[in-house]
């Protein structure tokens, strides 16, 4: 019987595709998907799908007049707005000169699909499901030699309870070009599955700061492809803070000599929330940096995790890899995992990686009550300088903020329930 049911989202996802007249791409990538990860697979082990399985799901038919009243946090900006995991022109803005946002077609969807195919995010369950059912994958592009001064936000909405959503966005920078962009995940669905590809090419560099906010029982498998070219620069900030079930996953490929990557993230966990940062970074070419750093503040019963994997290629000498990872435990029914992970096969290079899991120290918050400091606004003191360096580092002096307050919103939230 928990066979059948764990094979009813896969059949919804076969009817749904066999809706679509173009269906090339769509049939290879549902074919593909024939069951939900095991936790016997390494890397699911510690993101465990039963439950997830076990649900009654249809991927949604997207209502493209249905009306949206979230409004914009940034005077001034630039909006892509996806409802239902549909792109919503209508919504949206107007994209300054040197901008474009674009439908694909069935043949540069097929090659953007085995882009994801050849990458080791082919298993990945969002990669398969999200090409099979997403309405159509958009492609914003930045032209060569365009330095964007607006802020760009992406904003990800709707869904029902019984539905998944499926936004697929592919962004290309040429060389020479520039953009920061901010990504809210915002949906009320059961699941939420985004996938993104980002390709920069030579001297291009993107800072992206992504917000998950979405329903408190929803899950939101994010899967994220990333390929650097020859001395660009790919910023990434992840704040992970809603969902009953968040996985952000991305994949970096280093391709270019002299490319910089800091892939860096905070979570801030709550009640039974799950949250996951998991990352695969492959440096292929010598003469590149990564870094990843994330923290997590965890209360109630729920779970942080920490993936992180560098792998250094033979003639990828002269690479510079790090990783760190820290998280603080506010209640004895929280659990952190972290399993940062070294491959390398080159002998010149400089790697690190290290973990530290543990409470707010205890002279710590004794000094501060000692002041006159009430308990719950010592420790968001304490918490809060825990966060700031990471955030000062990752993010643009002009959204950090913004990023302040989303995450003073949640810690509130935390701590008040850990009286």
């Amino acid at each position: 019987m928990l066979h059948n049911v764990r094979d009813n989202y896969v059949i919804s996802v076969k009817d749904h595709v066999s809706q679509f007249e173009e269906k090339s791409f769509r049939k290879l990538a549902s074919n593909d998907f024939k069951s939900w990860p095991s936790p016997r697979e390494e890397t699911w082990r510690l993101s465990r799908l039963g439950v997830l399985s076990r649900k009654e799901i249809t991927p949604i038919k997207p209502n493209l007049k249905k009306q949206i009243s979230s409004v914009s946090k940034f005077n001034g900006s630039k909006i892509i707005r996806f409802v239902d995991g549909a792109l919503r022109e209508d919504l949206s803005s107007k994209l300054p000169p040197g901008s474009s946002l674009n439908i694909l077609g069935e043949e540069d969807s097929l090659k953007c699909f085995h882009k994801f195919k050849d990458s080791n995010l082919k298993d990945h369950p969002s990669t398969n499901v999200s090409f099979s059912c997403t309405p159509s994958i958009v492609k914003l592009t930045i032209e060569k030699d365009v330095k964007i001064r607006d802020l760009f936000e992406i904003i990800y909405e709707g869904g029902d309870d019984d539905s998944s959503v499926h936004p697929a966005l592919y962004i290309e920078l040429k060389d020479n070009s520039s953009i920061t962009i901010i990504e809210s995940f915002n949906h009320l669905s059961s699941l939420i599955m985004p996938i993104q590809l980002v390709e920069l090419k030579k001297n291009a560099s993107i800072n992206l700061l992504k917000i998950f906010n979405d329903n408190q029982q929803s899950y939101n498998l994010s899967a994220n492809c990333t390929f650097l070219s020859e001395k660009s620069n790919y910023n990434s900030f992840s704040l992970i803070k809603g969902g009953l079930f968040t996985r952000s996953e991305t994949h970096a490929y280093l391709k270019g000599e002299n490319c910089n990557l800091n892939l860096n993230g905070v979570y801030l966990s709550t009640k039974n929330q799950h949250h996951d940062l998991t990352t695969a970074i492959y440096h292929d070419v010598p003469n590149c940096t990564s870094k990843q750093i994330v923290r997590g503040v965890l209360g109630g019963k729920s779970t942080g995790v920490f993936q992180g994997k560098v792998r250094v290629a033979p003639d990828a000498q002269k690479t510079d890899g790090q990783q760190m990872s820290r998280a603080i435990l506010l209640s004895e029914n929280a659990i952190a995992n972290a399993k940062p992970e070294l491959e390398i096969y080159a002998d010149d290079v400089i790697c690190a990686h290290g973990a530290t899991i543990g409470e707010i120290e205890d002279d710590q918050l004794f000094y501060l009550k000692s002041r006159g400091i009430s308990e719950i606004k010592a420790k968001q003191i304490l918490i809060t300088a825990f966060l700031k360096d990471i955030i000062n580092e990752s993010v643009e002096e002009s959204i950090q903020n913004f990023v302040f307050e989303e995450a003073d919103l949640a810690l509130s939230e935390i701590i008040s329930k850990e009286k």
